[in-house]
């Protein structure tokens, strides 16, 4: 059968909405692990290599032109987009003769899905279904979008080789659709009820089994019977089971899940006998597998891809363990990720990492286990910056006070000694959520200003099983999850990094609360603070997120197996106590606050309120309110003004280098919004800072 997983990738606060599991903690440092918990060799390593040059800031941002890179299911042809938005143009790479041809121009956003027979592109755009002949470079339309529905589209089965999937959702009806498509636009309806999480196709191409979520947030696993469906399973709220694969009988069902209820396998199941066999799990004992690839056909699984420490994959065949050694020999231990061809004989590897702003593609030739790089020239038109001069994101592990295993990464400007360097802890949002390896615009604009980078991945984070994910419960204030966060400045502070005089700390969302409860709980430790939608009283905000309209009905029972009983009067008033809109009066170092007018998950009055406190008590505090943003940025000049505004945070109160002068659209803007400014003086006076705050 084939799989077609339908999960999204979760952000910030919405994690928690499908990824936790109440469990005892039982947290063991793998030997491997507890091996590296000294950062001499890595300090020695950094401080030998040559200094970067000063790179403008724009670059960090600056967006590959290529994109969109997908193998055709024979591994014949690579299609990608080249350019962006409006500007885009849609070509195919013969990967024989790596001649690359230009089959049209494209009007927009478009994502790209091969047919089965390689002969044909289906391009899924915000108004439509297109489909593009590879052969003649011929296109038309198949499908129109009204926007009343939600689209999207997925690889058809193999017994359809010309057709692509087409699954629709109507909120306003609550009707969901799944149908598969031709070239002509000929549909055939395969399923309509209830929204699918998930679905596996037999080999005749119908639906085989289907999963759905109740109001309770459990999610139920059926599997099509001749008298209709039956449930076969059932995951829990927070585990995030996916369906990969099953036998061709339907007896027997791979699915990732929780094993033994901490952290994500591949597991398959015996329906008839309800026996689980873990077919692969992270051997470190650390990670969970975040994906399964399988072939183009998407009925083997080949690969179990890990996010923890560092990118990595598990070979779940002979060749594909014979694939990960030769990639891990080339690119170290990761670095890549993979989509198969039709039984593996060609991957694309897509090469990324902290030091690669725009990714590299190779072809790897599973019969010659050999690799070649491809698209060299494209990828250069996109002026990518070289990687010698950006720094290395490394995975670090330390010992939180209570003596737990604590995970996180660590980036050093290249070229310095670690110890006289500034050092700016980066607080992750969620909290349900996790920072890894890959390359981050910011990240890497604080290092080549020589500031070395903390991001703790502290317990609540996913990515290292679910009692990792539930170890603090609900000590959500100044308790567990903060004191991970600080215990891990301590630690680095006795490894050698950072100057104990310049330490300072920022974060988005939950990272910014973090940031606000530093601020107020350690006054001496930090030197400043930077908060992006941060909630001035977390209780608060959890209490608006699960009553507010249209929201997840199933959202307080996933707070309650995590540990977090918005019933339970006692912790509700403890998480309230440490709130930091009740401790104005405790912070004394600059705190930059940059807000959103149409956040809906913090409300801007909250945050306003809690500024004029600030305000009335002298606090050195500036605020930043954009008031067409919501709570996850999306405009340029907002993100342009979070990066202007934390350099200049760095030059006035930890020596950093002088920005460049702003240009005159961010000149403008921060004029406009800048509402309050008194942490920092020396940018530009703001008429009305000691004033009361109205914010439309």
């Amino acid at each position: 059968m084939m799989g077609l997983g339908l999960g999204y990738r979760h952000c910030l606060w919405h994690a928690v909405l499908v990824l936790v599991l109440a469990a005892g903690l039982t947290l063991a440092a793998p030997a491997a692990v507890t091996a590296t918990l000294t950062l001499a060799p890595l300090l020695a390593r950094n401080a030998a290599l040559p200094p970067a040059p000063r790179i403008p800031s724009a670059a960090f941002e600056r967006r590959p032109r290529l994109h969109a890179v997908h193998l055709s299911p024979d591994g014949a042809s690579v299609a990608y987009l080249d350019g962006e938005g409006a500007k885009a143009s849609l070509h195919v790479l013969d990967t024989r003769t790596q001649v690359a041809r230009r089959l049209l121009a494209l009007p927009g956003q478009v994502a790209l899905f091969w047919s089965g027979d390689s002969s044909t592109l289906f391009l899924a755009m915000p108004d439509g279904v297109s489909v593009v002949s590879v052969a003649d470079s011929s296109s038309y339309k198949l499908a129109a979008f009204d926007g009343r529905a939600e689209h999207r589209l997925f690889p058809a089965d193999a017994a359809h080789a010309r057709h692509v999937l087409m699954a629709s959702y109507a909120a306003a009806s609550g009707i969901y659709r799944l149908e598969r498509m031709d070239t002509q636009g000929q549909r055939e309806l395969l399923y309509q009820g209830e929204q699918l999480s998930g679905f596996l196709l037999d080999a005749t191409g119908r639906l085989g089994f289907a999963m759905t979520v109740a109001s309770d947030g459990m999610r139920s696993i059926q599997r099509r019977q001749a008298a209709g469906w039956q449930e076969v399973l059932r995951c829990q709220r927070v585990d995030d089971c996916t369906l990969v694969a099953a036998a061709p009988d339907a007896s027997r069902l791979s699915m990732l899940m929780a094993q033994y209820g901490d952290r994500s396998a591949l597991v398959e199941i015996d329906l008839a006998q309800g026996r689980r066999r873990v077919v692969h799990a992270d051997r470190a004992g650390l990670a969970d597998i975040r994906r399964v690839i399988s072939d183009a056909d998407q009925r083997t699984p080949l690969f179990a891809l890990f996010e923890s420490p560092m990118l990595h994959h598990a070979g779940l065949t002979q060749l594909a363990r014979r694939a990960v050694a030769d990639i891990d020999r080339q690119f170290g231990h990761g670095g890549v990720f993979i989509e198969a061809a039709r039984g593996g004989a060609t991957l694309l590897l897509i090469e990324s990492g902290s030091r690669l702003n725009h990714d590299r593609y190779w072809l790897y030739d599973s019969a010659r286990r050999s690799t070649r790089e491809i698209l060299q020239a494209q990828r250069a038109a996109g002026q990518p910056l070289p990687p010698g001069q950006l720094a290395q994101t490394s995975p670090i592990h330390y010992r939180a006070s209570d003596g737990v295993l604590v995970h996180g990464y660590l980036t050093l400007p290249p070229g310095k000694v670690a110890a006289s360097m500034p050092l700016l802890t980066l607080v992750h949002g969620g909290p349900w959520e996790r920072v890894n390896a890959a390359y981050a615009p910011l990240v890497q604009l604080l290092a080549n200003r020589g500031v070395a980078v903390f991001q703790p991945n502290f317990r609540a984070s996913v990515g290292y099983g679910l009692h990792y994910m539930t170890a603090a419960g609900g000590d959500l204030g100044n308790g567990r999850v903060q004191a991970d966060i600080v215990d891990g400045v301590r630690w680095l502070l006795r490894q050698g990094v950072g100057d104990r005089q310049r330490l300072a700390i920022a974060g988005h969302s939950f990272g910014g609360y973090a940031t606000l409860l530093a601020l107020t709980h350690t006054p001496s430790l930090f030197q400043f603070g930077m908060a992006i939608a941060p909630s001035p009283d977390f209780a608060r905000t959890l209490r608006t997120m699960a009553s507010g309209p249209g929201g997840d009905q199933a959202f307080p029972l996933r707070l309650q197996d995590m540990g977090v009983d918005l019933q339970d009067g006692v912790a509700m008033r403890t998480l309230e106590a440490g709130a930091p809109v009740r401790h104005t009066d405790q912070v004394g170092k600059p705190l930059l606050i940059m807000a959103g007018a149409r956040d809906s998950t913090v409300q801007i009055a909250s945050v306003t309120d809690y500024v004029a406190r600030l305000q009335l008590s002298g606090k050195p505090v500036s605020l930043l309110v954009d008031p067409e943003e919501g709570h996850n940025p999306r405009h340029p000049l907002y993100r342009q003004a979070a990066a202007y505004l934390l350099e200049q945070l760095l030059q006035q109160h930890l020596g950093g280098p002088a920005p460049a002068a702003p240009g005159a659209k961010l000149d403008s803007y921060l004029r406009q919004t800048l509402k309050a400014n008194r942490a920092l003086p020396a940018l530009f006076a703001v008429p009305g800072a000691d004033a009361a705050l109205k914010i439309p």
